[in-house]
């Protein structure tokens, strides 16, 4: 039930919530080096001269086209390779566009042959693949589909570049960053972008798609769209919901539906309004899906039960100041076979993150985010002092936990739940959502406390022990 810790924000509405914390990538460079150079040349007085003749006639030639691996470093760095693509915008530029244009009529068509015709099926496990990915894009109910290119490649892309692939195309290669602007019929009232990393080889005068980015610093959601699960999915909706499960699983997705639909009910109480209302669920046995939001805390999978993912219309990672779109909720597939009351209070936990996603902002703590999000799934339910006691132990309520602490004490969802009911029930529910709403202007909790509830953060900290030492009784 955990959302993990923000990124480091690009823009005044920065993105929040990202499944790990994104760390710089000590080197840029694709993995593996560079060709052997050939046996130098009989040196004369023209050689040097006849050599700078050549290099500036080709780049006059070219009038700034460069080569595919240069456009893998973005920068002044010379070229990595010296197989040179024309990567102007209106020669390599439009060859690439135009295969994904083709890539997202081929959906909209359902036309498997098209989709193919601009894959290198060389490899023959990527070629099944891209075409797993193919059936399981027709399978969703896209109201809005289209594959954009990133206005400006981002750094470091070249170190996500899969060495066999630079091999194969001796260097004529490119990774592209793609935008999967997408929105889901009946939940998305605004278009979503999720990341997507083909990658194009040059062979025969023409770009194929060859493969995808590898590596743990990939843009977060790549490669754990429902669409990018190895096996077959079922798509089945209520009237809220939309949820995506191995085609395996589809029986059994009508209780998944009724829960969710719960979940929803139970959230529209404390928050009736100020989103959409409506989910799109991922719930499939593809475990590979739901451990890409981890793969710089592997450690952490078996530990989480259900992840709730805000999206943007724009790449966090590729752009500034993105605009919030919606929150995908995604399940840990070990846990889909939960008893149906923990499963229950999961996807109301998840759902109560999704109706905030739209307030919740860089500065608002995770004891408020985790806390207000167990206030709503508890919301209702009656907790003994002594199961109280025996979910806390020996946990000491002193201070509010630290987001950089939080995590590493489970026990923190408890006690954040216990605050977050403490001021509803002392100050009114209103006056929590109020709290929580403004972290999105200010960003202490003194502040924050000070202006809603009118009390500082140190009397409220003091009112919190109280409040939990009573209720441990």
């Amino acid at each position: 039930m955990t959302l993990p810790e923000p990124a480091a924000p690009p823009a005044a509405h920065p993105p929040v919530f990202i499944p790990q914390q994104r760390m710089p990538v000590a080197s840029w460079y694709p993995p593996l080096s560079p060709p052997p150079l050939p046996p130098p040349l009989r040196r004369n007085y023209l050689w040097p001269v006849l050599t700078v003749l050549l290099v500036f006639s080709m780049l006059l030639a070219l009038m700034g086209a460069g080569a595919a691996a240069w456009a893998l470093r973005g920068s002044d760095d010379p070229p990595i390779a010296a197989s040179w693509v024309d990567m102007r915008p209106e020669v390599g530029g439009k060859a690439i566009q135009a295969v994904l244009q083709r890539h997202a009529d081929a959906v909209k068509n359902k036309d498997l042959a098209a989709w193919m015709a601009d894959v290198d099926d060389t490899d023959a496990a990527f070629a099944r693949k891209h075409k797993q990915q193919f059936e399981n894009l027709t399978k969703m109910p896209f109201a809005e589909l289209r594959f954009e290119r990133a206005a400006k490649p981002p750094r470091r892309i070249g170190g996500q570049l899969p060495s066999q692939l630079f091999a194969r195309y001796h260097a004529a290669v490119h990774i592209e960053a793609v935008s999967v602007v997408h929105r889901i019929q009946g939940v998305d009232s605004k278009p979503v972008a999720t990341p997507w990393l083909p990658v194009f080889g040059y062979a025969d005068g023409r770009w194929r798609i060859a493969g995808e980015a590898t590596g743990d610093d990939l843009p977060t959601g790549a490669n754990g769209q429902p669409w990018d699960a190895a096996g077959p999915v079922a798509v089945k909706r209520s009237d809220h919901v939309v949820a995506v499960v191995s085609a395996d699983d589809a029986q059994r997705a009508q209780q998944l539906l009724s829960l969710a639909e719960d979940g929803l009910r139970q959230v529209a109480t404390v928050r009736p309004s100020g989103w959409d209302g409506k989910v799109f669920l991922t719930a499939i046995q593809d475990k590979r899906i739901f451990d890409t939001y981890f793969a710089e805390s592997p450690d952490r999978v078996a530990q989480v039960a259900a992840i709730a993912v805000p999206y943007y219309d724009r790449i966090p990672e590729w752009a500034s100041a993105p605009t919030f779109a919606s929150t995908r909720v995604v399940f840990n597939p070990t846990e889909l076979s939960a008893h149906t009351e923990e499963l229950a209070h999961d996807l109301a936990h998840e759902f109560a993150h999704a109706a905030m996603g739209p307030v919740t902002g860089p500065h608002t703590p995770r004891w408020v985010v985790e806390g207000f999000a167990e206030y709503v799934a508890f919301k209702g339910a009656t907790i003994s002092a002594s199961g109280l006691r025996q979910a806390l132990g020996d946990l000491v309520i002193g201070s509010f936990p630290t987001d950089q602490q939080f995590y590493d004490e489970p026990r923190n969802y408890v006690s954040g739940w216990l605050a977050c009911r403490m001021i509803a029930d002392k100050y009114g529910q209103a006056k929590l959502i109020a709290f929580y709403e403004a972290f999105q202007r200010l960003s202490e909790v003194d502040s924050v406390s000070r202006e809603v509830l009118g009390v500082a953060a140190t009397d409220l900290e003091a009112s919190w022990r109280d409040y939990v030492a009573k209720q441990r009784g």
